[in-house]
């Protein structure tokens, strides 16, 4: 029995760190945009300059990297945030890349050639292999994790090329829109006109019928569920098992269904208004704030000089806590004769010492204008029915204040206020990673006490191995005081990724897993485990 014995040195508390959680990367025209913090309560940075004006983006579903032509000499680069672009050993221009369900392979199409160039070992051993093409041109293409299958959509059907090259046809319409491949393995999903299929060599099956006009398709990381993004803004969060599915409205028009990771999906990337995504695993709509474009003034001539009716701010859902988006509308106890306008504000008022920057309106500020036409009881938001805003990650009270600018003579006014009470550490998610001479234990998640005592790391072990010391509690006080204390922390709040070294004697291949308990002066999370 070999023996994985964990140097227990306190230099692991020392090295370890506290940052700002990155959700995802989003391409804005020739330059990618980190969105910061957690779904729910996350902000946009500002556009990272990786040294180059960038074409034809794609994003790692696992955010480590992204792949992009630079706009000039059409070289494919290979982006690590924090690190050089690096040129890709493949042709320059491909007219499209993809990325894998888990982002471990890509493939880059080249037309002209009827070539893929397939990369696989990303982002940190990319190895490259060439498949060549003797089909239409395809509507859709997809990779496995594995880079060894492949398959694309055209007028033709759906082909699947197996590891040795071989072609296999597992769809004859048609009318194949989207493809993914499930992460891990070969099987595919195929979005089509009449229904959701799941495919493999060896035949497909309806996973979930319906009309559609599908803008995209994406798998969770866990392959439990399937999102599926209509052209008109419907979105189908569909449960692979039973095949149940939650229909929700994104009020948008989506570009594709872009992983973020575990089960939170992109739907959108313009250049206004939010940018809108979908948690499949709760059912939510969310977004990042964007701001958007100003409503313009109107000026009323005549104003019929009745006394107001009452003004009133209605939230859904009535009930909020951390990292949740209400919506939000103002409506009037009775029909006016005169259009009515106002706006709302909103504030912040901390229980902590530091404030969250990400409670804000969804156009990207603590103001929003709002009009109530002429005989109406309902006001629109530019033209919006309701406008969301993210209740952040820090204890605290947010206050909602609506204002009648005009007629010029109202002087009404409405309030809303939402408290939510500082609790235990929240976990979102655990990563074990390998590192030479060691592993490295990376938590996501919040504390909305703003302060983070100690964390505990359980850690499984292959079934031919020991060791000497587990359970082992590690103080991060330090690293979260610090972090806390930075101003630079108020743009996400309480939201933080810790990262924990951990020096091993033995072989690191032998820990399979870690399971994480956080404390706080409220008490100790709920204990979760690495995927």
């Amino acid at each position: 029995m070999r023996l994985a014995a964990i140097a227990l040195v306190l230099a692991a508390s020392a090295c370890a760190q506290v940052t700002a959680p990155l959700l995802g990367w989003l391409p804005q025209g020739s330059a990618i945009r980190p969105m910061n913090g957690l779904a729910g309560a996350a902000v946009l940075g500002p556009p990272v300059n990786v040294g180059h004006r960038l074409a034809n983006i794609a994003v790692s579903p696992s955010q480590d990297y992204v792949l992009a032509s630079d706009a000039g000499s059409g070289a494919v680069l290979l982006i690590v945030p924090g690190t050089s672009a690096i040129p890709l050993a493949v042709p320059s221009n491909p007219d499209r890349i993809v990325v894998s369900p888990r982002g471990s392979s890509a493939a880059e199409w080249y037309p002209a050639a009827g070539q893929l160039e397939i990369v696989s070992g990303l982002p940190g051993s990319p190895v490259v292999r060439q498949l060549s093409l003797s089909i239409a041109p395809p509507g859709a293409l997809a990779v496995s994790d594995d880079g060894q299958w492949v398959a694309a959509a055209s007028a033709e059907g759906v082909e699947e090329w197996s590891p040795d090259g071989a072609m296999h046809q597992v769809y004859e319409g048609s009318d194949a829109e989207a493809l993914t491949f499930f992460g891990g393995n070969s099987n595919l999903a195929i979005a089509t006109s009449t229904g959701l299929l799941s495919a493999s060599a060896s035949g497909s099956a309806m996973l979930y019928p319906g009309s559609f006009s599908a803008a995209g398709l994406g798998i969770s990381f866990d392959n439990r569920k399937i999102v599926l993004a209509d052209r008109d803004g419907t979105i189908y969060s569909i449960d692979a098992a039973s095949h149940a599915a939650a229909v929700l409205d994104c009020q948008c028009t989506p570009g594709g269904v872009f992983s973020l990771g575990a089960a939170v999906f992109r739907l959108t990337s313009s250049d206004i208004g939010p940018v809108k995504l979908v948690d499949a695993v709760s059912g939510a709509i969310l977004e990042v704030p964007r701001a958007g474009r100003e409503s313009r003034s109107i000026v009323h001539p005549q104003q019929s000089g009745q006394p107001l009716p009452a003004l009133a701010i209605n939230l859904s859902p009535t009930s909020t806590g951390y990292l949740q988006q209400p919506a939000m509308t103002i409506t009037v106890a009775s029909a006016y004769p005169d259009e009515i306008d106002g706006n709302v504000t909103l504030t912040f008022a901390s229980f902590e010492s530091g404030t969250d920057n990400s409670i804000q309106f969804s156009n990207a500020s603590n103001t929003v204008n709002f009009t109530i036409p002429a005989g109406s009881t309902q006001a629109n938001f530019s033209g919006a029915p309701n406008i969301t805003f993210s209740t952040g990650s820090i204890a605290g009270t947010i206050t909602l204040v609506a204002n009648v600018t005009a007629p010029q003579t109202a002087n009404s006014v409405a309030t809303q206020a939402i408290t939510n009470q500082p609790t235990v550490p929240f976990i979102s998610s655990v990563t074990l990673n390998q590192t030479p001479g060691g592993v490295t234990v990376v938590i996501t998640g919040y504390s909305s006490a703003e302060n983070v005592e100690s964390g505990t790391f359980n850690f499984s072990l292959s079934s031919n191995a020991s060791i000497t010391t587990n359970d082992i509690t590690v103080s991060v006080s330090p690293q979260f005081q610090a972090y806390y204390s930075n101003s630079s922390s108020y743009a996400t709040g309480s939201e933080f990724t810790l990262s924990v070294p951990f020096a091993i004697t033995g072989n690191p291949n032998d820990l399979t897993g870690v399971t994480v308990t956080l404390l706080n002066i409220r008490g100790a999370s709920n204990p979760v485990s690495s995927q």
